[in-house]
This record gives structure tokens, C-alpha cells and sequence, in this order.
């Protein structure tokens, strides 16, 4: 059963994130350019995060929202980025290590924090 709504929630959430990548790309301001680096955490996010976490992190499931959360496991950078690579046991947040590189689970944390505004930018960052 638990299985079972994991995969509903993610085609909910693959819906919301079409409508929403679509208003997001809209919106981007045409002399904001992101690096090489930046472009790849956002493809990444698109193809590996965003069926459950939503486009802009807005994920109608509140566990899987990375918007206005409770962040158990931390929030910086350095910490999200954990996450990432290492998953969350007895969640549908699994490991990504193999998937990515060091610096790209390090981009993709940068990605994770810029959608939740009640985190401010860590310094030096």
C-alpha cells in the first residue's frame, strides 16, 4: 500500500512539476545565465528529483515538499548535500552517490536551498 501511494504521489507531483517548470522558465530573466555547473544540477533535479519533489521544490505531499519544511536533517549546504548522496533510510529518499558526482550533488544542494525562502544564503556561498 505504502508503495502504491509513493507512485501516486509521484505522478501528482511529475503533473505539478510540468505546470510548474513550464511558469518557471517563463519567469527566468533573459542576462541571468546560469554556469555550466548550475545548468546541470537543474537538468539533474529535472530528471531525478523533481517526480517527487516537484519543480520548484513544491511537492503536494508535506514530506516531500522542500519548500517551507521542517528540515530534519539540516540546511546547509554542506548538510542537504548529505542527504542527497546518502538518502534518508525508511524513505522514499534514496541514495544518489552513485548517480552523481561529488560536485554535482554539491550543485544540486545549492539548487535545493534556493527554493525554500525562509533559508538565507550561507556566507561565502
Amino acid at each position: 500500500m505504502r508503495d502504491l501511494r509513493m507512485i501516486l504521489a509521484g505522478v501528482l507531483a511529475t503533473t505539478v512539476s510540468m505546470i510548474g517548470v513550464a511558469s518557471a522558465q517563463q519567469k527566468a530573466p533573459a542576462n541571468a545565465k546560469p554556469t555550466a555547473a548550475q545548468q546541470k544540477a537543474l537538468e539533474n533535479y529535472q530528471t531525478i528529483c523533481q517526480p517527487c519533489h516537484g519543480a520548484k521544490g513544491n511537492s503536494p505531499m508535506p514530506t516531500m515538499s522542500l519548500v517551507d519544511r521542517d528540515w530534519k536533517q539540516g540546511t546547509s549546504t554542506a548538510e542537504i548535500a548529505k542527504t542527497i548522496a546518502e538518502g534518508i533510510p525508511g524513505t522514499a529518499m534514496l541514495p544518489n552517490k552513485d548517480k552523481f558526482s561529488k560536485e554535482e550533488i554539491l550543485e544540486l544542494a545549492k539548487l535545493v536551498r534556493t527554493f525554500d525562502p525562509k533559508l538565507k544564503p550561507e556566507k561565502g556561498k
